[in-house]
């Protein structure tokens, strides 16, 4: 029996009639007539007998049914999950994303992504850049997140929105900032060790160029990985340190920002798989962190 013909069967027992069926699964009287004969052809024995105007199931026609009905539950749950994976009702959603955006961005996001698809597993994989090629290429994630671009030939980026880096600050400076100029906030900044990003973070290279530019070499002793370690070393005045835009735009009473004048860039991209298109969930989620930089803006 092709699968048709099992739905249509079905149909047939649980209404009882060619025509109840036919308006249960939306066909002709003639169509749900003609795909039981076509099954009946191809099994080589009756499923109904016509009894006093009324179709009466066979013994076979029994048995078929107790064995077809969990195929036929199966085919029900296939065509749901379809649908619902096209309007992204539900479904995974695989992220990979450094951890100032894991840390500073993701928890706004999926705080309006989730209401919207409550259906839909988040699984959110915290890198480093380096990283987010390769796991968009063995597609372990749908979707990357990182600020600055990727430069990998498998990968496609998505701008999603762009601001300034800033200079952040223990709060104790906080009256000396505004309306600082930008050779009195570079003075301000070589007076004060600095708590320095690892080589490879792209917002601190940026950074490096504003500071070339500048003629201004920062000195430290405290090097981090993350920017959260450095946020929570400049708020005990163990320095000062740079970070984004959508950091900077989380106030917090014991630290101080202030952009890098002349204004130094950060974009906020999304990574794609360039050999697999993006899934609807993945576009939506990109959308929704569109959105929210937006309203950082």
């Amino acid at each position: 029996m092709r699968l048709r013909h099992i739905e249509v069967f079905q149909a047939v027992m649980e209404t009882g009639s060619m025509s109840a069926a036919a308006r249960l699964i939306h066909l002709t009287q003639s169509a749900v007539s003609r795909s039981v004969a076509g099954a009946e052809l191809q099994l080589g024995y009756p499923l109904f007998h016509r009894v006093g105007g009324r179709l009466v199931p066979t013994t076979e026609g029994l048995a078929l049914f107790e064995e077809s009905s969990a195929i036929f539950e199966k085919l029900e749950s296939l065509k749901r999950t379809a649908h619902n994976l096209k309007s992204g009702e539900q479904g995974v959603l695989r992220i990979a994303a450094i951890p100032a955006v894991c840390h500073k961005l993701l928890p706004d996001a999926l705080a309006r992504f989730h209401p919207a698809h409550p259906q839909v597993t988040v699984e959110v994989h915290t890198v480093h850049k380096r990283q987010i090629a390769a796991e968009l290429l063995t597609r372990s994630v749908d979707l990357g997140l990182d600020y600055y671009t990727i430069s990998h030939p498998g990968v496609q980026a998505r701008s999603l929105g762009v601001g300034p880096l800033y200079a952040m600050l223990p709060g104790r400076h906080a009256r000396a900032l505004p309306g600082l100029s930008s050779k009195a906030l570079v003075e301000l900044l070589a007076r004060l060790p600095v708590v320095a990003l690892t080589d490879d973070d792209p917002l601190y290279m940026a950074f490096l160029r504003w500071c070339e530019h500048q003629a201004f070499r920062p000195a430290g002793r405290v090097l981090v990985q993350t920017s959260q370690l450095a946020e929570e070393l400049v708020a005990r005045d163990l320095g000062w340190t740079v970070v984004d835009f959508r950091t900077a735009a989380m106030r917090r009473k014991d630290v101080v920002v202030a952009p890098l004048q002349p204004y130094v860039e950060c974009s906020m991209n999304a990574f794609f798989a360039k050999n697999h298109s993006p899934t609807l969930l993945a576009r939506r989620m990109a959308d929704t962190v569109k959105a929210v930089l937006r309203e950082t803006a």
